[in-house]
C-alpha cells in the first residue's frame, strides 16, 4: 500500500486559476490519502474564498497577521510546516498536475529506499490560442549526473511543480531560504542533492505557465545576477564545509563562481545582458508548441 502525500499548493490572489489547480489534484489515481494545503500569502480577492468552498478536502494556511515576509519561499515554508504526510509535492496555484502524476511520482520513489526526491519533466502551456498548446520546459535528455548535481550541471531539468520529496528531507536539510527573493527553489534543490539520492521519473508531470521573467528591466536582472551568485558562492562554501568528495560537482561549482565574477564586469555584463536576451528569444522563437495530445498519450 503506497504512502500518503501531501501537496503543497502556495497561493496569493489566484481565484480565477486556484480552482484548476485544487481540481488536478482531487483526479488523481492515486490509492493513497492526498492532503490538500492551500498556504495563501495574504490574498486580497475571493482566492480563500474559494479554497473554503472545498470544505476538508483542503486545509488552509492563512497567512499569520503579524507576518511582514511575503514570496514564495515563507508561503511554502508555512505548507511544509503544516504538512502531516511523509511524501511532499508543490504545486504553484497558477498550474496544474496531469492525470496520474501523483501515482507515478509515489512509485518512483518508493522504488528505493535511499532516495529523497524524484523529479519528472515539466511542460510549459500557452493559453493565448483557441485550443491550449504545450512545449518542453524540461531538458530533452536527462542524465544521471543530473540526477544528482541538481541545478549544477545544467539548467532546465528540474522544477517545483515536478518534485515529490520524503517530508523527512527537510527535516535534514531545512526549508526554503527566505531571505532569497529569486533561486529560492534551487538553492533548496542543491542543498537536497548534497545529502540525498534521487531519481529521474521519465513523464510529463505539470503544465507551467509563462512567467514574465524575459520582462525584467536590465536592473531587475542585474538583480538577479547578484542573487544568483550569491547562491552558488553559497553552495561552494558548503562543499568544502561539508567535506563532499565529487570533483565534478567542485569543478562546476568552481566554473560557475567564476562566470558570476566575470559577468558582472562592466563591460562583460552588458555583453551578457545583451546576449542573453537574444538567446532567449531566439529560443523562444525555435520552440515549436503542440496539442497535448502530442506528449501525452490517452
Amino acid at each position: 500500500m503506497m504512502k500518503n502525500v501531501s501537496v503543497i499548493i502556495p497561493t496569493y490572489n489566484r481565484e480565477k486559476l486556484l480552482p484548476r489547480a485544487i481540481e488536478s489534484v482531487l483526479s488523481q489515481d492515486f490509492t493513497g490519502e492526498i492532503e490538500i494545503v492551500i498556504a495563501d500569502d495574504g490574498s486580497t480577492d475571493d482566492t480563500l474564498k474559494i479554497a473554503r468552498a472545498y470544505g476538508n478536502t483542503v486545509k488552509i494556511v492563512a497567512k499569520p497577521a503579524d507576518c511582514k515576509t511575503q514570496g514564495p519561499s515563507s508561503t511554502r515554508n508555512r505548507g511544509i510546516k503544516a504538512a502531516t504526510q511523509p511524501y511532499i509535492l508543490f504545486l504553484d496555484s497558477d498550474d496544474y498536475f496531469f492525470p496520474g502524476h501523483i501515482k507515478k511520482m509515489a512509485e518512483a520513489i518508493e522504488e528505493n529506499a535511499d532516495y529523497g526526491y524524484i523529479f519528472c519533466r515539466i511542460l510549459e502551456i500557452n493559453e493565448a490560442t483557441a485550443a491550449p498548446t504545450f512545449r518542453l520546459w524540461s531538458k530533452e535528455k536527462i542524465t544521471q549526473r543530473e540526477v544528482a548535481n541538481l541545478n549544477i550541471a545544467s539548467h532546465n531539468v528540474a522544477q517545483t511543480n515536478g518534485f515529490i520529496f520524503k517530508k523527512e528531507v527537510f527535516d535534514k536539510v531545512g526549508v526554503f531560504h527566505e531571505d532569497i527573493y529569486h533561486g529560492e527553489d534551487i538553492d533548496l534543490w542543491m542543498r537536497v542533492s548534497e545529502f540525498y539520492k534521487g531519481n529521474f521519473s521519465d513523464h510529463y508531470g505539470a503544465a507551467l505557465r509563462r512567467n514574465g521573467a524575459d520582462q525584467l528591466t536590465a536592473d531587475s536582472k542585474e538583480s538577479l545576477l547578484k542573487i544568483q551568485q550569491k547562491v552558488f558562492r553559497n553552495a561552494l562554501k558548503r562543499y568544502f564545509r561539508l567535506r563532499l568528495n565529487n570533483p565534478y560537482r567542485l569543478a562546476k561549482l568552481l566554473y560557475i563562481n567564476l562566470y558570476y565574477v566575470v559577468i558582472q564586469l562592466p563591460l562583460c555584463k552588458q555583453v551578457f545582458l545583451w546576449w542573453y536576451e537574444r538567446k532567449n528569444k531566439k529560443a523562444d522563437l525555435a520552440q515549436e508548441w503542440y496539442p497535448l495530445s502530442y506528449f501525452i498519450k490517452d
